[in-house]
């Protein structure tokens, strides 16, 4: 593999750890819709191939050589949402905590609104 150029997270893909680094703004501004729909709880044949694409992005700044099925046959069920959380948390985006309505939660202040 190629030496890290962009530093990232690091995640432990099945069989080996890569450095998942922010993905470039242009490929941002593509997928972030489809990002967004995934964040949401949306799953569907779309949101698995926007996990595949957005981490496929990322990774690309680091091992230009892996090609998309190379980064499919890394990603599976269990991995797949820890992933795209990883591209966010790189990328400086924080994944935002949903509803069951597929809504943001609203932040929570850390501190009781009530006096004991």
């Amino acid at each position: 593999m190629t030496p890290v150029n962009v530093p990232g997270v690091e995640f432990p893909f099945p069989g080996k750890t890569l450095v998942i680094p922010p993905m470039a703004l242009g490929d941002l501004e593509q997928l972030l819709d489809r990002i967004n729909n995934v964040m949401s709880g949306r799953m569907d044949k779309d949101s698995i191939a926007t996990v595949i694409d957005a981490t496929h992005a990322a990774l690309r700044r680091n091992y230009p050589d892996m090609d998309r099925s190379e980064v499919a046959s890394l990603l599976d069920l269990k991995n797949m949402r820890a992933a795209l959380d990883a591209v966010m948390s790189a990328s400086g985006m924080e994944a935002q905590p949903v509803n069951e309505s597929g809504e943001a939660l609203a932040p929570s202040t850390g501190a009781s609104s009530t006096h004991t």
